[in-house]
């Protein structure tokens, strides 16, 4: 009985597993604003994020999302380069969410500049996503 239970969490975890999708390859100065939008239906959010120090291989990072400000530090070890934003709430329990992957990539010292990758993962397609240019 054990083993198909097991088997049955299995094959439908497979079938949950995430859609991740590139949107963009980003490159950002110290305190340079980057927005992206957040569109579902009628609703309208907003997620800015910026870097402020980087330090001992941390790279300080400012973030909010629809007015929920959080700060947090990347490194370029796995598992510490990642930061997800959960971007829509559920609808159901049976649903997943929407997210949003940011990636620290490298830090180039010369032209002080953090790379980045965006990632999002998009159930359903509930949400438009757009990147407005870095200010």
């Amino acid at each position: 009985m054990k083993k198909i239970a097991v088997l049955l969490l299995f094959i439908s975890v497979s079938f949950l597993e995430a859609e991740w999708k590139l949107i963009k390859q980003i490159s950002l100065e110290k305190d340079q604003l980057q927005t992206v939008i957040v569109r579902e239906d009628a609703l309208m959010r907003v997620l800015q994020f910026r870097w402020t120090l980087y330090a001992g291989d941390g790279l300080v990072m400012h973030l909010n999302y629809n007015d929920n400000a959080s700060q947090f530090i990347l490194y370029k070890q796995y598992k510490k380069d990642t930061f997800k934003v959960v971007l829509l709430p559920k609808r159901s329990t049976s649903q997943r969410v929407s997210f949003l992957y940011l990636v620290f990539n490298k830090f180039d010292y010369k032209e002080k500049k953090a790379y980045f990758n965006i990632f999002v993962d998009n159930p359903y397609k509930r949400a438009i996503i757009e990147m407005k240019e870095s200010k």
